[in-house]
């Protein structure tokens, strides 16, 4: 009995079903791993799509960005600048993740006695995933803010170092120009200090707000582990808050990191 024609992906031409084209000589199995493919070879020019040039950075509120988590005495536009930026190194590493699984998925689609209708399931909740987290990564990057810690410390280096290029220049300056330029400056550098304090206050306790909300994720954790060992809840519902809950604290502490980063900055002035 003759074998079923099927299309090449290779050379579009009907032959017969096997594991290489007697036309071309090409592998008849890529057409089980082409989705899988295109997901890869799209995933670069997709996530470069997202770190464009800058544009207009008024952002409707009503678009930014949800986050489940409340962080305790931390008014949530502050939280949402904190969390988006940590949220980005989160879904840049499950994106890594993503495509590591979807090139092991290629190879094996390519084993001659590889399971292409489990692999292709595959392949598609890959693809979902990745829509997903692309989807999320645009509405992360359109957060372009600042913390106010931030802000003042970066207007500090940049009167400083006005400050020392205009030592620099004493010498070949009129002096009234001289000390009329160098008495804004320190002015400015004056009342950015007092703002530094400030913002410091501020950051601190911001800081011991995020712990105490890790505090509560983790008790939170530890219900949810109860719950699922006296039968509760099922495994699927236990496993997939336990995912949720465990992405939710790494985002919290990598927000955690990045404002202690900064407060540490501070003490080296």
């Amino acid at each position: 009995m003759p074998k079923p024609l099927i299309e090449c992906p290779s050379c579009g031409q009907n032959v017969p079903d096997g594991k290489y084209c007697n036309l071309c000589g090409k592998p008849l199995t890529l057409r089980d791993s082409q989705k899988v493919a295109e997901l890869e070879d799209s995933f670069h020019d997709q996530v470069t799509e997202t770190e464009g040039p800058e544009t207009d950075t008024s952002i409707d509120p009503a678009l930014l960005p949800h986050f489940d988590v409340t962080i305790q005495d931390m008014p949530s536009e502050a939280a949402v600048v904190l969390l988006s930026g940590a949220e980005l190194i989160v879904l840049d590493e499950e994106l890594d993740r993503i495509i590591d699984q979807t090139k092991a998925t290629r190879q094996a689609l390519q084993l001659q006695q590889a399971d292409k209708g489990v692999l292709t399931v595959r392949a598609e909740a890959l693809r979902e995933e990745f829509e997903r987290a692309k989807q999320r990564r645009h509405e992360l990057i359109v957060v372009k803010e600042k913390l106010p810690l931030e802000t003042v410390l970066e207007n500090l280096d940049r009167h400083e170092a006005r400050l020392s290029k205009l030592e620099g220049v004493a010498g070949t300056l009129d002096k009234d120009v001289y000390e009329e330029q160098r008495t804004e400056i320190l002015q400015s550098i004056k009342a950015l200090q007092t703002s530094l304090k400030d913002a410091i206050k501020t950051g601190n306790k911001w800081s011991k707000g995020i712990k105490n909300t890790l505090k509560a994720l983790q008790k939170e954790s530890s219900r949810l582990d109860a719950k699922f060992k006296i039968g509760d809840i099922s495994r699927e519902k236990y496993e997939s808050s336990r995912a949720r809950l465990e992405r939710g604290t790494r985002i919290l502490e990598g927000g955690q990191k990045r404002l202690d980063e900064l407060l540490s900055q501070t003490k080296k002035r």
